[in-house]
């Protein structure tokens, strides 16, 4: 019983976390809205750079998916934390009587969900540009496990930068080599899906997506631990 108790509070905690930040960012607009407009503009500018052909368009639409997601998202990792260091929140939300990993789960969750939102927006926009046709549901399966890596890690190395002084430098340097596995997984997961092959033809990459993701997801939590207390 203590058991159930103890796990029902630590998912509590960790969705109180995430609900914090999720209606912040519903009222202020502060990491949406710039991911969103990053991520629209780098899909608008390869659309233009780019001379998509019927031969070429499955080739070149998933590197531009999940760039413009990559990049989009480092404008949002800067701004994690940034507000509630500059209000004082942060050393707040430290005294209170929760895991330290909590903290950064509840981040990784709140940051997801924009990404999710983010994609979701993105997808249609690149269907229309490129007349293309993509499966919902298999999409779902390639974008949560990357877009979940991309939480992790991209949370991981903003608490890493965010007393640094040039951590709008920092933290794509820290993140974007940490992230390949994601890209590459994620970019050749679209590629098969939108040559209507299997799902299962892209299983290996999805499976490296996850592994990355659970070691992400331990190295994060305990990584971020340390990063508080020192």
């Amino acid at each position: 019983m203590t058991l159930y108790r103890s796990v029902g509070m630590y998912f509590y905690h960790l969705f109180v976390i995430a609900r914090k930040d999720f209606l912040l960012e519903i009222r202020s607009k502060d990491v949406i809205l710039p991911v969103f407009m990053f991520s629209f503009l780098v899909v608008v500018t390869f659309n233009f750079a780019l001379e998509a052909t019927p031969n070429t368009v499955n080739l070149i639409v998933p590197g531009i998916l999940w760039v413009s997601m990559l990049f989009g998202s480092m404008v949002g990792f800067n701004r994690v934390f940034l507000s509630e260091l500059e209000l004082g929140a942060f050393q707040g939300l430290l005294t209170s009587p929760i895991g330290r990993d909590v903290i950064f789960l509840g981040k990784v969750l709140s940051n997801l969900m924009f990404l999710v939102v983010i994609e979701a927006i993105l997808v249609p926009v690149l269907i229309i540009l490129f007349n293309i046709t993509l499966s919902p549901l298999d999409m779902i399966c390639v974008s949560l496990p990357a877009l979940l890596g991309l939480s992790l890690s991209g949370t991981l190395f903003a608490a890493i930068s965010m007393n640094m002084r040039a951590k709008e430098v920092m933290l794509p340097i820290l993140f974007l080599p940490a992230v390949v596995p994601i890209i590459l997984g994620s970019v050749e997961s679209t590629y098969l899906i939108m040559t209507e092959a299997s799902l299962h033809e892209s299983l290996k990459w999805i499976i490296l997506m996850i592994i990355f993701d659970v070691v992400y997801c331990v190295v994060g939590a305990v990584g971020f631990t340390m990063i508080i207390e020192d």
